[in-house]
């Protein structure tokens, strides 16, 4: 299950200078329509015609000033803006006297609102303790007005600014919110032991502590969570969705052990009704175990480490290796299989040492990197482990400075291994050529330009 996307309507973001080319009249088979020739016909004003809700459609792909600034226009124009279902807040700037005009613009928006209810409701400034109660006033605002989708991301010039935003009281009780999103967010251990999300479905926390206790109650006090999300949260090493019924879907973005057990945190998964898994971003002094995943349809494993991640040894590549076995090993039943940079490179070292992958029932796999020659071993073992391969997508994803973990240390590997790597990329290449002849190949350049509608703060 994917997270649901925004309810609004997006819209492509073309290049506006195809629209300015003079057409040739002569040769144009589309003749211009003829203007009216009735005055009261060109001093309709069409658009302040329209029904509000188009209007209000119009509207919500302005920033707010851009929109408030409408209500000149005419009387007709006067509290339209005041109805748009989706209010965003973003500031980018970290000066402080900006954070405090900013404040200021939400309240005086907030003031002039009118609309019974709020489908969205999202801020994003960097936070700072002064402005507590004013953001309070602002949450409880949108719990008041029974939002749909609550967002209150914040963030900081510095990592360890202690500014974290704490969740009022009431925000613990039982909000009408489907879909809630934390951003350095400082979430009360005591409150959630009797947290009341009822009508919760999609939860995403991002750069905060979340101990095993905390995910337990979060589970026991949202009995319709479908879809969790924790990014770049520590504090944890376990996730038992025994807890929760309903849970469907499950994201860690990124996490980290504690400094004194560097190379031998595990955090480990248990999900007997999870249907998708997704594992990404950057692991720091920890791995991940699946204990129960026999549910699982869906799998991503786009997680990246460096080679130095569990332990400086002399066998960096066997710890990895047999991290990546046990994985793939769980996950062998998957319909759906999502590969990262750090997976293949891992299966080349693999293959090039006589070591093929656990056999896969995948129909449908995803190579999510820019490939490279070093990558054709691995990729072939995992076409030659999934005898049941429908589809191959390769997503030519922009590279990074994690793009090579293991090949900047390739000369510490046996000189014959080394040539064997060279010669297996020949070898990987036929294969692959040979498997797609039976395969739908698919490559996907990731580049997405969208806007969505919603009333912005620029």
């Amino acid at each position: 299950m994917r997270q649901p996307s925004e309810s609004s309507v997006n819209a492509t973001i073309w290049d506006s200078t195809s629209f300015y080319r003079t057409p040739n009249r002569k040769n144009n088979p589309l003749k211009r329509p003829r203007s009216c020739q009735n005055k009261e016909c060109q001093n309709v004003d069409r658009i302040s015609n329209l029904p509000d809700p188009i209007i209000q459609h119009i509207l919500s792909f302005l920033p707010a000033a851009d929109a408030i600034k409408t209500c000149i226009l005419s009387k007709r124009w006067d509290s339209v803006w005041t109805l748009v279902p989706n209010l965003i807040f973003r500031r980018e700037c970290s000066c402080s006297q900006e954070a405090e005009s900013f404040a200021v613009f939400v309240d005086k928006t907030l003031m002039h609102y009118c609309s019974p209810k709020v489908k969205k409701f999202l801020v994003e400034f960097e936070f700072t303790e002064c402005l507590k109660a004013q953001v309070d006033s602002w949450v409880e605002f949108a719990v008041r007005l029974q939002v749909e989708e609550l967002c209150l991301e914040f963030h900081r010039e510095i990592a360890d600014d202690p500014d974290y935003y704490y969740l009022p009281n009431f925000l613990y009780s039982n909000i009408p919110s489907e879909k809630l999103s934390l951003r350095f967010c400082a979430l009360s251990p005591n409150k959630l032991k009797q947290v009341s999300w009822m009508s919760l479905k999609v939860l995403s926390i991002s750069y905060n502590f979340v101990s095993n206790e905390m995910i337990k109650n979060i589970f026991l006090g949202c009995s319709l969570l479908e879809y969790l999300k924790l990014n770049q949260c520590h504090g944890f090493d376990q996730i038992n969705t025994n807890f929760s019924s309903s849970l469907k879907d499950l994201v860690v973005d990124g996490s980290w052990g504690p400094e004194d057990k560097f190379g031998d945190f595990v955090i480990t998964i248990k999900g007997p009704s999870l249907l998708s898994l997704t594992l990404t971003g950057y692991m720091r002094r920890a791995n991940y175990m699946l204990l129960d995943v026999s549910s699982l349809v869906e799998a991503n494993i786009g997680y990246r480490m460096k080679s130095c991640s569990l332990g400086c040894r002399s066998n960096w590549y066997s710890a990895h290796r047999s991290m990546l076995h046990d994985l793939l090993e769980k996950l062998k039943h998957v319909e759906k299989l999502t590969i990262g940079t750090w997976c293949l490179q891992v299966l080349s070292i693999s293959e090039v040492k006589g070591l093929s992958s656990p056999t896969s029932a995948c129909k449908y796999l995803t190579l999510n990197k820019k490939i490279n020659k070093w990558d054709l071993p691995g990729i072939a073992s995992l076409l030659q482990s999934s005898p049941n391969l429908q589809k191959l997508t390769i997503n030519l994803m922009p590279s990074n400075n994690f793009e090579v973990f293991f090949y900047h240390n390739i000369t510490s590997l046996p000189i014959f291994l080394s040539v064997k790597l060279w010669f297996g990329t020949l070898i990987a290449f036929l294969s692959i050529s040979i498997s797609f002849y039976s395969l739908c190949y698919i490559i996907n350049l990731h580049c997405p330009h969208t806007v969505s509608s919603s009333l912005c703060y620029r």
